[in-house]
């Protein structure tokens, strides 16, 4: 009877350490890694009309020294950092998008210089 309290007891020590194990690991790796949170427009959005910039949300501090924003078939202003948010960084579309599927690519960096670059694709409908 005491060995199988033992065994219970090894059991449940090995799953609290486990789940606090995982836990430590998925805040590392949200610590440590700048990635896309969203963006505006949002990936395979559909538009009425073009927009008027490309707005793009991090999961920390991007370096705004080495981003890039660029966009298929338009061109864009400076990479600028929202004031309200350190998080955001957004580029206005400097002539209107035509209508058709468009794809932004971005490449920036968190505080590591680790370099990070991603794309994701947006459609301006057709007007009738």
């Amino acid at each position: 009877r005491m060995r199988m309290q033992n065994k219970f007891r090894l059991m449940f020590v090995v799953a609290i350490l486990g789940t606090l194990f995982f836990v430590n690991l998925v805040a590392a790796e949200k610590i440590l890694h700048l990635k896309l949170d969203s963006s505006i427009p949002k990936t395979d959005e559909i538009l009425k009309a073009s927009p008027k910039k490309i707005v793009l949300e991090f999961s920390q501090r991007p370096e705004l020294s080495i981003a890039k924003i660029d966009i298929q078939d338009g061109k864009l202003g400076k990479v600028m950092r929202s004031e309200e948010d350190e998080t955001i960084l957004w580029a206005a579309i400097e002539e209107s998008l035509p209508a058709g599927k468009h794809t932004v690519k971005w490449v920036t960096s968190s505080s590591d210089g680790h370099p990070v670059r991603g794309e994701f694709s947006f459609a301006v409908s057709v007007r009738r």
